[in-house]
């Protein structure tokens, strides 16, 4: 992993699949367990919001990414995309998914995290 890789805050669901759906599923244990969840993606994660971007893509070890997103929205899991990664992308957020619940700055990441009985990252 070079140094680009470690300082990321989230990654291109693409080019790290594994670490995308590894983030899913745990997500998606931590609401089977009657937790509260909300996912925020950032950085080149926000393209996991875009469902040309994850449809066909299935890490080794998991479900299909679309099929873990799915999941987690239907167990009441929140999902946000970074606003200023999005801007800074360009991404037109018309082809984002329909049950993104927001796009969000920093402090709402901030608001939420000081609220968290447990924080991953």
């Amino acid at each position: 992993m070079n140094e680009e890789d470690r300082l990321r805050v989230t990654n291109d669901p693409s080019e790290r699949l594994e670490l995308m759906s590894s983030a899913f599923a745990q997500a998606l244990t931590a609401l089977s367990f009657g937790y509260k969840s909300e996912l925020f993606v950032m950085d080149n994660g926000v393209r996991v919001l875009e469902p040309e971007c994850v449809a066909g893509h299935k890490a080794r070890t998991f479900d299909p990414l679309s099929e873990l997103i799915l999941y987690y929205k239907n167990m009441g899991g929140q999902l946000n995309g970074c606003n200023p990664s999005i801007v800074s992308r360009n991404i037109n957020t018309e082809t984002f998914r329909r049950d993104a619940d927001g796009f969000v700055n920093a402090s709402k990441l901030l608001e939420s995290a000081v609220k968290a009985d447990a924080v991953y990252t």
